[in-house]
């Protein structure tokens, strides 16, 4: 009976690696060179949604930055939305984060005293906190853990102005493909 259910569970998991690929080719077809589409932080949930990270190299021939995608599960096949630029709120609404992201958008006009921090996103599929800071550790990124409400968040920071901020948020989307957010150090979230 062990036996079987090994052999059901290794099978399903090979129709969500066909179905990955399947959604893949789609999100390459996006790029302006698909055949150079990189995935990174790639995860499916419970229902088949299946959200990561993209890039791909340019007319020149070289890499441009990580853009957050979502494949929705619909009957007819995978809905796939990516972002073109920053952060879009119906990926995060999908992906994680996106309660993070209102708390920015509300506090955006706020002045920020104590500096701005780049918050890396985390949701319910994000993957291991250890696996997140040794990925920064690995870039060089200074990164530090604080707890919010008793869960371990992940912060850059805090910078002095938000062009720092949002440069830093950059350079890691670029790299590793991490989403996150700018907001205030020490605002509400």
């Amino acid at each position: 009976m062990r036996k079987v259910a090994v052999v059901m569970a290794v099978l399903a998991l090979a129709g969500c690696e066909n179905e990955v690929e399947g959604v893949h080719k789609q999100v390459a077809e996006h790029l302006q060179n698909p055949k150079t589409a990189k995935f990174a932080n790639v995860r499916i949930d419970q229902l088949g949604t299946i959200c990561g990270q993209v890039r791909g190299k340019d007319d020149a021939g070289a890499f441009v930055p990580y853009r957050s995608y979502v494949a929705l599960k619909q009957a007819s096949g995978y809905e796939i939305i990516i972002a073109e630029q920053g952060s879009n709120l119906r990926i995060r609404e999908q992906c994680g984060g996106a309660d993070l992201q209102r708390a920015a958008d509300a506090a955006a006009d706020q002045p920020a005293p104590q500096g701005w921090d780049v918050e890396i996103v985390q949701g319910a599929n994000m993957g291991a906190l250890s696996d997140m800071t040794a990925r920064l550790i690995e870039k060089q990124i200074p990164s530090s853990v604080v707890y919010r409400n008793g869960k371990p968040v992940v912060l850059l920071g805090p910078y002095p102005d938000k062009a720092q901020a949002e440069a830093q948020q950059a350079d890691v989307m670029a790299r590793l493909g991490t989403d996150s957010i700018v907001i205030q150090h020490d605002v509400p979230r």
